[in-house]
């Protein structure tokens, strides 16, 4: 009887292992889906007086995966950037201001995969993005802390600003197959002067780019067929 189980047993327990060394994991190699979220921008370079000022970034992305640790992905985003503004006028008047400059954004990002597949699949990214300027505002604007009109000023930027940027991203399953959240930081440091004409708080030659931080939430789908990946549990 005993002889009985224990064949038993280990009949069952090879059976066990030769399935999950044979086992392979059904993998996404595209995924798509709208990304929201918040930027924290301000001015560096040529400037004074600047600090972070928060905006809203929103669009889409498209993934791709390969069936190892790497990837890269694009975005589509309309990006709110700028910096908030406090100091004093020629008269030495108290002056503040959000200086908001609208963005349509194109980052390009390659991506490192920490982990081949499962549930929890974070990774490491950095690549360019290129951004094509939308329009451009003076708001919130005061004076002796009197309230002044908006100001329009798209004329003071180029009409192309680089940035090369750098973050990470969680990401965890969604609500259906083939779904998944996606949490996402990024630091975009600025290339390029992005100033045609001086803005206000500009110092020197005024050579200004962007600093900007963004987290967003992303929500991706499955796009295409899966994949079998050739790496086993």
């Amino acid at each position: 009887m005993f002889r009985s189980i224990s064949l038993r047993s280990l009949t069952i327990l090879s059976v066990a292992i030769l399935a999950c060394l044979s086992s392979t994991y059904a993998q996404q190699r595209f995924s798509a889906g709208p990304r929201v979220g918040l930027n924290l921008s301000t001015f560096r370079g040529d400037v004074t007086g600047y600090k972070m000022a928060p905006g809203l970034t929103a669009g889409a992305f498209l993934m791709y995966s390969s069936l190892n640790h790497f990837g890269i992905s694009a975005d589509i985003l309309y990006s709110q950037r700028g910096g908030k503004f406090t100091g004093t006028d020629p008269g030495n008047i108290p002056v503040e201001f959000t200086q908001r400059a609208n963005y349509l954004e194109i980052p390009v990002a390659l991506r490192y995969f920490l982990t081949l597949n499962g549930n929890f699949r974070p990774n490491l990214f950095f690549g360019p993005a290129l951004s094509i300027p939308l329009s451009a505002q003076i708001v919130k604007q005061k004076r002796g802390g009197v309230d002044q009109p908006d100001v329009t000023n798209s004329e003071a930027f180029k009409n192309l600003d680089l940035g090369a940027f750098a973050g990470f991203q969680l990401n965890f399953p969604g609500w259906g197959a083939r779904q998944r959240f996606l949490i996402d930081a990024r630091y975009n440091f600025g290339l390029a002067d992005l100033t045609s004409q001086p803005i206000r708080g500009g110092v020197g030659n005024q050579n200004v780019y962007n600093s900007t931080v963004t987290v967003t939430l992303g929500y991706g789908f499955g796009v295409g067929p899966e994949y079998r990946s050739r790496y086993r549990r």
